[in-house]
């Protein structure tokens, strides 16, 4: 019989960091578009520059962050223009994931996004924005993996993450609940479970309908933008 393995229970410095930065993101410290220069954050957090690189690469691969390697790296911003032209693509691409996932998913699959789904409405009950995000992407991203198509897979990923980043920043810095997310869900799950592709895709397109309706209904061109707007 094999050892048990113990939980890696140890983080990095980097992990921290990037926590810290991520707080000062989600509390709009830093807005969307703002530079982070490595040299500065380094000195005012006590770390080396290395240290602060690494937080870096994690908080893009989170979508939080922009990086040009050996230039700059910004908060992800995205106007208004970005996000509809965005959302316009990933309805049709989703639609089509969810549509070719239901064809495959057994009874487990749908355990599998139940799951899922509790922990998604556990982070909306305490307000965390950022796990509510996460878990957000997390079902979505079971339903593309059981669409058994790669490349798709690929696309909603590069176009999703950077949303999910924004429409995170976006209710936490403008204080937008969440009350509405996990039902959202139970919708799309259901109608997955159902297998009948008129309801999958008027899930999915409903799916879009209201989470991002606040910046893109707005005057405004950008998010910053917008919370400027509301802290005036």
């Amino acid at each position: 019989m094999s050892a048990m393995l113990k939980p890696v229970k140890n983080r990095s410095l980097s992990d921290d960091v990037a926590d810290t930065l991520r707080e000062a993101i989600f509390s709009g410290r830093f807005s969307p578009g703002s530079p982070l220069r490595e040299m500065h954050l380094a000195k005012e957090l006590d770390v080396s520059q290395k240290t602060v690189r690494d937080a870096l690469v994690k908080l893009e691969h989170y979508g939080l962050v922009v990086r040009v390697p050996n230039k700059e790296t910004t908060v992800t911003r995205h106007s208004r223009r970005e996000v509809r032209q965005r959302l316009e693509l990933r309805a049709i691409l989703e639609e089509k994931a969810a549509l070719d996932a239901a064809k495959l998913m057994t009874e487990a699959d749908h355990a599998v996004l139940e799951s899922r789904l509790h922990l998604l409405n556990e982070f909306c009950r305490s307000a965390k924005y950022f796990e509510a995000a996460q878990a957000d992407l997390d079902f979505h991203r079971y339903i593309w993996l059981r669409a058994e198509n790669e490349t798709l897979y690929g696309l909603l990923d590069k176009l999703a993450v950077s949303l999910f980043a924004f429409v995170s920043i976006m209710r936490s810095v403008c204080d937008t609940g969440l009350e509405f997310t996990a039902e959202q869900h139970r919708v799309l799950l259901d109608a997955l479970k159902s297998k009948k592709a008129a309801r999958i895709s008027r899930a999915v397109r409903g799916h879009f309908a209201n989470s991002y309706d606040d910046f893109l209904n707005s005057d405004v061109e950008s998010l910053e933008e917008m919370i400027a707007q509301r802290a005036g």
